[in-house]
């Protein structure tokens, strides 16, 4: 996912959130959430979404949060002998796309509401909110991180923790993410650098996600994100600890930027 060329994705993004009554959780196979989940991405997909990127997170409380990054793009109905209607995504469709969701969950007896549901677009500048964390000035590129580092958390985590989800879903939960495969990807960029440039690097990759955690607002997660970010280099296995500093997902520009910095703190670099 970090080879996505963002600037190079049409539509305009927008981040939904869809869930379930905790309470009814047991009572719905893995199976029947994925049809769902299915069912909706062909009703968004016949309304002008182009892209997306999915995750399945499960709650401390055992309740699912489906999150979605979608890329939309204005549509039209109808034909050449009676006319075209174009349609775009205002509020109304906003809402419309939430209401499919919980009207196919309501057919199979699922107490879901549209208010527990939530669609926001992503414009620069906005800040939106993601499980409680406030994601400032958030990007499409920012927010398809945060899903990421969700995605990759592994079985002791307490959203990846087999324990917390019901019964059927120990055993066949399917996948819990998921995207189009047409998201458009820029070329790699290999870069050859000295030792010493290298472990500069590291180092300032660890305070540029310092920094980015000490602007959380919820205090608790932020001394959180400090403590897991100040340790992030700190590895036993000699053949993971030397990456590190350089697996942790960085937008490409702030990433140039650093390694320019390091560059001019200890060394040279050459690309191929």
């Amino acid at each position: 996912m970090q080879q996505i060329d963002f600037d190079a994705i049409d539509g305009e993004a927008a981040f939904v959130t869809l869930t379930m009554p905790k309470q009814q959780m047991a009572d719905v196979s893995s199976e029947q959430f994925h049809k769902w989940l299915n069912a909706w991405l062909v009703y968004m997909r016949r309304r002008g979404m182009r892209h997306y990127y999915w995750i399945l997170e499960f709650q401390a409380s055992g309740n699912p949060h489906l999150h979605v990054i979608v890329w939309l793009s204005d549509w039209r109905t109808g034909g050449a002998k009676r006319g075209y209607v174009h349609h775009r995504w205002d509020v109304v469709e906003q809402y419309r796309a939430l209401a499919y969701w919980v009207k196919m969950l309501n057919a199979d007896g699922v107490a879901a509401k549209v208010d527990a549901q939530n669609f926001q677009t992503v414009e620069l500048g906005q800040s939106p909110t993601v499980d409680g964390v406030t994601l400032e000035s958030a990007t499409p590129e920012r927010l398809l991180m945060y899903l990421a580092k969700h995605a990759a958390r592994g079985v002791a985590h307490y959203q990846r923790e087999i324990s917390n989800m019901p019964d059927d879903w120990q055993y066949r939960s399917g996948r819990v993410w998921g995207h189009d495969g047409k998201l458009p990807l820029r070329e790699q960029l290999d870069i050859e650098c000295s030792y010493e440039v290298f472990w500069q690097y590291r180092r300032l990759v660890r305070r540029w996600v310092c920094a980015n955690a000490s602007k959380m607002t919820d205090d608790d997660k932020q001394r959180r994100s400090i403590v897991s970010a100040r340790r992030m280099l700190r590895c036993s296995r000699p053949d993971v600890s030397p990456y590190r500093g350089v697996s942790a997902w960085i937008p490409s520009d702030v990433a140039s930027q650093l390694l320019d910095a390091a560059v001019n703190m200890g060394g040279e670099n050459e690309e191929e």
